[in-house]
């Protein structure tokens, strides 16, 4: 393997999943190469063998339960920095899903399709990401000024608007603002927040009350996490940030073209929220 290469390993029962997959990142990510397991067998002994960049998993294997291999991936292969995607199509909620599979860095959900997926894999990967392929109203939550400069000039850059709150309890302020159907105000579409805040609430206070006090759902208000914690010496963090209901997380420092990814895809949730329940209010694509 070249300097320049990355490898991915991607673990599926569906032989022909993994084979239109394979085809899709050959194409569109240059110098990667991509191993493929239909089993956590051949899964655990490709990760002895090789050092991953990034592991997807099926939320559904023949022959184990997700959250058992995540497991054995994390703690007894002692690997806890290779990013982790579980990919889903089962109609079940997502926080089921996040509570359900500890250290996973991101959820995927397959009705996005393949193409979505490989450019979902590409965020992790490479950083001569995409441009921004949908815009939206974000509300962006970050205490440093210095962060919130650079964030604020990628948001401007690629055409989204956004509003910046410096703690939580100003964000909440302006969620129930924007999402109260009195106020003729435009509903945010994300929520980009880091989890270290100052005030009395913390960034995973903020994402249970939007959750379960506010009672929005990851579609209706998808939630990126931006963090610079060490989950080598926190392995728990990740998952008490997806169980507060985070849609999925950023490690710092913020590079552009992943940070563009990202909000591509939960973009493209919160569209499709919109065009099934509110096809008034849908957010608007760039061809």
């Amino acid at each position: 393997m070249t300097k320049k290469e990355q490898r991915v390993l991607l673990i599926d029962h569906s032989g022909t999943a993994l084979a239109i997959i394979t085809k899709l990142i050959h194409k569109h990510i240059r110098n990667t190469i991509v191993d493929i397991a239909t089993s956590s067998g051949e899964a655990i002994e490709l990760l002895i063998k090789n050092k991953y960049q990034l592991i997807t998993m099926s939320r559904n294997l023949p022959d184990i339960d997700c959250h058992d291999l995540v497991k054995k991936i994390r703690v007894e292969l002692h690997n806890y920095r290779t990013p982790l995607i579980v990919v889903s199509g089962e109609d079940m909620g997502v926080l089921e899903e996040q509570i359900a599979c500890q250290y996973v860095n991101g959820y995927f959900d397959k009705k996005l399709g393949q193409k979505k997926l490989v450019g979902y894999i590409k965020s992790f990967l490479s950083y001569d990401g995409p441009a921004a392929s949908i815009t939206g109203n974000i509300l962006y939550v970050e205490d440093s000024a210095t962060v919130a400069q650079a964030v604020k000039s990628f948001l401007t850059q690629h055409g989204h608007n956004y509003l910046l709150a410096k703690d939580a309890e100003h964000a909440l302020q302006n969620i129930q603002h924007s999402f109260n159907e009195t106020h003729n105000v435009q509903p945010f579409d994300l929520i980009l927040t880091d989890i270290q805040l100052e005030g009395h609430m913390s960034g995973r206070d903020l994402i249970r009350e939007i959750r379960y006090g506010i009672g929005l759902g990851y579609e209706q208000l998808p939630i990126l996490v931006t963090t610079s914690s060490n989950y080598d010496a926190d392995p728990d963090g990740l998952n008490r940030i997806f169980s507060a209901g985070a849609n999925d997380i950023l490690e710092k420092p913020i590079r552009e073209p992943m940070l563009v990814a990202r909000i591509n895809t939960l973009l493209t949730l919160r569209q499709q929220y919109l065009q099934l329940h509110h096809p008034e209010n849908a957010i608007s694509a760039n061809q």
